[in-house]
């Protein structure tokens, strides 16, 4: 069985960003620069943020932190928004999800720059990648595990691929990107009846539906190649972070399996930063 080991890539993708970051910044461009908008408090968004900050100063790249209180209307958020879009010296904007119920997600992702939403889930960007153009930002999230499977030599094109999850933050966007990659997708979901009758013939199963420990050994082949994008984190008997799928179950029969944590999470955040220097560059070269 081979290990998909996001972490040593993330690794490897950190180094390569700050080598790229360093020749622009030697030439005498501004390093980047990216704002996160937190809105309350959320303990576990402010830990990913914290891993965005850390990740950030590794690689030469500021992150600012844009905390704004839980009740804020959703017009003064707005204007945050507008505000860093007009901003010259910042090249990507973030809202870290979740947001209070009085704010309405869509109307908030709407108003950013498409060319400084490294989230990739502005209209403009999801329009590119249904019509496969090559100029907009695909999420983080597909990103990564595109990049995960390919540096680990897996075949997409021609492949039979099932992903199980239909959202439109990572199931959805990852059916249409492996769709541009001439893979053949198939995409269930938790209600899906006889779920094992799609997922055991794919080459590549993408389990992305939320839903801890989904698939099992009856779900699975060998041969296939198993994405975990799920994770839901456990108190009891102990605090432990698992997966959409049963690793136990499924990692002695498949070929290759990521696992969680140390998967698809660290190249999320890979991927993050990797939209976030393509943003740059692109202003850059707009001048």
């Amino acid at each position: 069985m081979m290990l998909l080991d996001g972490k040593k890539l993330r690794n490897e993708i950190a180094s390569e960003l700050k080598t790229s970051i360093d020749a622009y910044v030697s030439k005498g461009y501004v390093s980047p620069k990216v704002a996160i908008i937190q809105v309350g408090m959320n303990k576990e968004s402010t830990l990913f943020i914290e891993n965005k900050k850390k990740f950030g100063q590794k690689i030469g790249v500021e992150v600012v932190h844009v905390h704004l209180p839980y009740n804020i209307p959703e017009d003064e958020l707005l204007k945050e928004i507008y505000a860093l879009n007009d901003d010259n010296s910042v090249h990507g904007v973030i809202i870290q999800m979740p947001v209070p119920k009085h704010i309405r997600r869509e109307v908030c992702v709407e108003a950013i720059s498409p060319l400084k939403d490294v989230d990739g889930l502005h209209s403009e960007n999801v329009k590119a990648l249904w019509v496969h153009r090559s100029d907009g930002i695909v999420p983080a999230t597909t990103r990564g595990i595109l990049t995960l499977l390919e540096h680990n030599g897996v075949l997409i094109e021609g492949r039979n691929v099932v992903v199980v999850g239909r959202s439109s933050l990572v199931g959805k966007p990852t059916a249409m990107a492996f769709l541009n990659k001439n893979a053949t997708v198939t995409v269930c979901h938790s209600k899906t009846p006889n779920l094992e009758f799609y997922t055991t013939p794919a080459d590549i199963l993408i389990a992305a539906a939320g839903v801890p420990r989904l698939i099992r050994s009856q779900h699975v082949r060998p041969g296939q190649v198993v994405v975990d994008v799920g994770i839901t984190i456990e108190e009891v008997p102990e605090r432990v972070a698992v997966g959409d799928v049963h690793f136990d179950e499924v990692a002695d029969i498949v070929h290759a399996i990521s696992p969680v944590p140390g998967g698809v999470g660290p190249m999320t955040v890979a991927s993050l930063f990797q939209n976030l220097f393509d943003a740059y560059t692109r202003i850059i070269k707009k001048g």
